[in-house]
């Protein structure tokens, strides 16, 4: 059985009270996906790993659609005779930045919009997914969302920011995946798959210009080495593209929603990033497509390459131009540790940060191959995360201790990269770079 409520409160004191200020204060609150503000980046050990898209698929109107695996909510029964069920409560905490007639008229309220989700154990089933609706005035909004399980009483939290207001937002349009019927979550389709993007019913006459990055393969440099790096940028368009209208056949391959009048464009999703644009629009619609096993590692080729970090020049071309990959990969890492035992338990820890990098941290490029990858990888998680507006400072050690190690990391726009975060590099970290690398190839290196 399934089961959804929802309530809706408003005013601005019960986001003081309960949530006090969230990030944009001094006080703890909810951060991105975690229950620390200062370790937002955690991942292994959440108790849950929701996978989010948002849509303002109507004017006075905003969608969020959340998959997670089918086992994580912890199924209770009420009774002997009663079905093992999932009890789940989804919050919002809908913030207004910027709305009609701001220097008129006073701040519209925060609002918070509750949602009950509960269902019944099905063992035939993977994953769980919920499609939830709430009211939306025009203007931006800053959202706080919060998936909680009642019976774990465990919960995790994030931070998005949510564009109702322009008539050309990307956040209008839905990309899918026409093979599972599902939205793209988080923007991102695995490589083979037909992917589209639902458009509403004013865009019908729009014309798009479709650009496509394959992978981007290159690395970043040392954080002591400031190299000026060129910018990524798509290449000039090479496909035209215009919305067809739905048809009845086509509502199998679609994800939950009211789909009249809508059209589709439909796209075959090659490895890379796709980009489309509309005629006499400059804000472009966005799509990464990674690999089927993404954010996960698998194929040798890629192991290998996830080791420059911290293997030699010769170790790494070694492993690359070997007859038999693999073998030389596992000749790498046993020849850091003791033995099997503690070489597995290093491989573990290296590519789990890998991975975590991969979920946080992708953009053109694969997460951990970006600054903050490669930061994540070699030190791992820092003790106290601080962002603000211009970007992220990564603390390691006691904060205000002159021994702390400290990474800046500046939001830049580079060329067409998005989620694009530079390190300010300084010379002074060759010292702590070095000794951290020579702690993974003595195999001494913690878990954080």
């Amino acid at each position: 059985m399934r089961q959804r409520f929802s309530f809706t409160f408003s005013g601005i004191l019960w986001l003081t009270l309960c949530l006090c200020g969230a990030v944009w204060s001094g006080c703890s609150g909810p951060e991105q996906l975690g229950s620390k503000a200062s370790k937002p980046y955690l991942w292994e050990s959440l108790p849950h790993h929701p996978q989010l898209t948002w849509h303002r698929h109507r004017a006075d109107s905003a969608a969020l659609y959340v998959r997670m695996p089918a086992f994580e909510p912890l199924h209770l029964r009420s009774g002997g005779n009663t079905p093992f069920g999932f009890s789940l409560d989804i919050e919002l905490v809908v913030e207004p930045v910027e709305w009609p007639n701001q220097g008129e008229v006073e701040r519209p309220p925060t609002v918070l919009h509750s949602f009950q989700w509960k269902e019944d154990a099905d063992p035939e089933r993977t994953d769980l997914i919920e499609r939830i609706t709430f009211p939306m005035s025009v203007g931006r909004y800053r959202i706080v969302h919060t998936i909680r399980d009642r019976h774990r009483e465990s919960n995790v939290t994030g931070v998005t920011l949510f564009d109702g207001w322009s008539q050309d937002a990307p956040v209008r349009q839905l990309a899918v995946n026409l093979d599972t019927g599902d939205p793209a979550w988080e923007h991102t389709l695995p490589a083979g798959a037909r992917g589209g993007w639902l458009v509403p019913a004013d865009r019908l006459n729009l014309q798009l210009e479709r650009a496509h990055l394959y992978p981007v393969d290159s690395f970043p440099s040392a954080p002591f080495l400031d190299r000026n790096r060129a910018p990524l940028t798509f290449p000039e368009f090479t496909q035209r593209q215009a919305p067809r209208r739905l048809t009845e056949q086509d509502a199998a391959m679609l994800p939950e929603g009211d789909w009249s009048g809508w059209g589709l464009v439909e796209w075959s999703a090659e490895t890379g990033t796709h980009r489309w644009v509309v005629e006499g629009e400059s804000r472009p619609w966005i799509a990464a497509v990674r690999r089927a096993h993404f954010p996960v590692m698998r194929d040798v080729d890629e192991l290998i390459r996830a080791t420059r970090f911290i293997a030699t020049r010769s170790e790494y071309k070694a492993m690359r131009d070997a007859r038999d990959p693999k073998l030389a990969l596992d000749e790498f890492w046993l020849g850091l540790t003791e033995g099997p035992q503690s070489a597995r338990r290093l491989i573990a820890t290296y590519y789990g940060r890998v991975r975590d990098a991969n979920v946080h941290f992708s953009s053109l490029k694969e997460g951990w191959s970006t600054d903050r990858g490669m930061v994540y990888v070699v030190f791992g998680h820092a003790d106290r995360v601080r962002r603000d507006r211009a970007g992220e400072t990564w603390i390691y050690g006691e904060e205000g201790d002159v021994n702390a190690l400290v990474f800046r990391f500046t939001a830049v726009d580079r060329g067409d990269d998005f989620n694009a975060f530079e390190l300010e590099r300084y010379p002074g970290f060759r010292s702590p770079w070095e000794a951290m690398v020579s702690s993974w190839r003595r195999g001494k290196v913690r878990k954080r």
